[in-house]
């Protein structure tokens, strides 16, 4: 059984990497084009990703559509991460020491399958996998 299920880890990260890119791609949507603008979350409700403006935007919306596709993953992921990271200590931890208090739970969130992804690759269904079965044949 534990084989079995060890079976589908890469297909699972790759539902998530996918799943992943296609929220953060939302944010850049959002932040680049200002489509799909949040619902109020109360009062200071700007999420964090929010405050990084038209680069930041940008930025989200290149990596998330790397991630997507699932090409250069673990760079891609690591630069995301770092992105979502600055968005946290510059938007969100000013306002209160407790991320469920500060609105920071969907950066730090990120922060966290972005560095997974970065560690563990692209998983299943993804370009870097496709990439990497070619360079066995040769």
């Amino acid at each position: 059984m534990k084989e079995t299920v060890a079976a589908w880890e890469p297909h699972a990260r790759g539902l998530l990497r996918i799943v992943a890119a296609y929220m953060i791609f939302s944010h850049g949507l959002r932040d680049f084009f200002g489509i799909m603008p949040a619902r109020a979350r109360g009062a200071d409700s700007m999420m964090p990703l929010d405050s990084l403006g038209h680069l930041g935007g940008v930025l989200l919306l290149i990596l998330g559509l790397l991630l997507f596709v699932g090409w250069f993953v673990r760079p891609a992921a690591l630069l995301l991460a770092l992105q979502c990271m600055i968005a946290y200590f510059y938007a969100s931890a000013p306002r209160d020491v407790f991320p469920i208090r500060n609105g920071g739970i969907d950066a730090l969130t990120y922060v966290c399958v972005f560095l997974y992804l970065a560690a563990a690759g692209a998983g299943a269904w993804s370009l870097d996998a496709l990439r990497a079965e070619n360079r066995s044949y040769h």
